[in-house]
């Protein structure tokens, strides 16, 4: 826990009482944090800093130093701990109180922490809004309310971007409010983040885009409509995506020459042997319809992973005869 120095005043003649209010403020303010009185020592805190912020004491601009760097962490506790409250409570308008409470004192912080210049103070209490609005929607999305956990969860991903639990979890929510396009935009801005540092969480996004395309693609196959998963495809940030659904789509489609045109450079693209066996797999069965034997085989000797490795494997053997 950081600790809070007491400081001692030094001052004599007509400026004795006013440094001497600013130091016991201070003081008083530290000692309140002892004791975990944060409302308290916020006070305190901001009485130190207005009172002493034009003196040129050492001392006294020591104070106002110390508060200034102290504050935000003042308010960062006074928010974690109505976040605490917040997930005790039982009655959901006491809750949703709770959480907004927190969030009131954790944006103090930030704006304090930014006045001052505290950058570390006002990354460590932004962390905390994403992290505040990523539990309050949970029981949400719990409970099966996606629209307000949408709701919740966009506030925290805007405040922190970088939370990608959180982000995974608005996306599920979008997709399951069946709004694929919003899930799939939350899904490439976390597949974009800077590896190695947020790998794991890159590859749980392109997973989760991987199986809503393919949930929609089957739902636009059913309905015959093909140019619907083309027009789909312009949502998708992730190119490589793009271009395999795209293959898969122009193959439904039974537009084989696009299929050809556009198969080696969406294979290209693909970054994981499944998505390159499906590419391929496509690929190869669209020379097949063309009758182009060779390139068919050609391709379909490329697909390595399943579930189109087994049938690529006995279409070789039917072509190869």
């Amino acid at each position: 826990m950081k600790k809070f120095v007491l400081m001692v005043v030094a001052l004599m003649g007509c400026y004795f009482a006013q440094a001497q209010s600013v130091v016991e403020n201070y003081n008083a303010a530290t000692k309140a944090v002892e004791a975990k009185d944060y409302a308290k020592a916020a006070q305190l805190f901001e009485a130190v800093i207005t009172d002493g912020s034009e003196e040129e004491d050492e001392t006294i601009a020591g104070c106002v130093k110390n508060a200034q760097n102290n504050l935000p962490v003042v308010y960062t506790r006074l928010g974690s701990a109505a976040a605490a409250a917040a997930t005790k409570a039982t009655d959901a308008k006491a809750k949703d109180a709770k959480f907004a409470e927190a969030i009131a004192h954790l944006e103090k912080a930030v704006a304090k922490a930014k006045s001052y210049r505290n950058t570390k103070a006002a990354a460590a209490a932004n962390n905390m809004i994403g992290k505040v609005y990523q539990v309050q929607g949970g029981t949400y999305f719990n409970g099966g309310d996606f629209a307000k956990a949408i709701e919740v969860f966009a506030k925290g991903y805007k405040a922190n971007n970088k939370n990608t639990a959180l982000a995974m979890m608005l996306a599920e929510s979008y997709f399951k409010s069946d709004n694929y396009a919003e899930g799939v935009k939350v899904c490439s801005e976390v597949a974009a983040l800077p590896s190695p540092k947020y790998d794991a969480a890159i590859a749980e996004a392109k997973a989760k885009m991987g199986q809503y395309t393919n949930n929609k693609i089957a739902e636009l196959q059913k309905a015959n409509n093909f140019d619907g998963i083309i027009a789909m495809s312009e949502t998708i940030a992730d190119k490589a995506l793009v271009q395999k659904v795209l293959v898969q789509a122009y193959f439904l489609k039974k537009d084989y020459a696009k299929v050809i045109e556009i198969g080696e450079a969406a294979a290209a693209l693909q970054t994981d042997d499944e998505s390159k066996s499906a590419v391929y797999f496509n690929l190869g069965s669209a020379y097949n319809a063309k009758e182009n034997k060779a390139k068919a085989v050609e391709c379909l000797k490329k697909v390595t992973a399943e579930p189109y490795a087994t049938p690529a494997k006995a279409a070789v053997a039917e072509l190869s005869k």
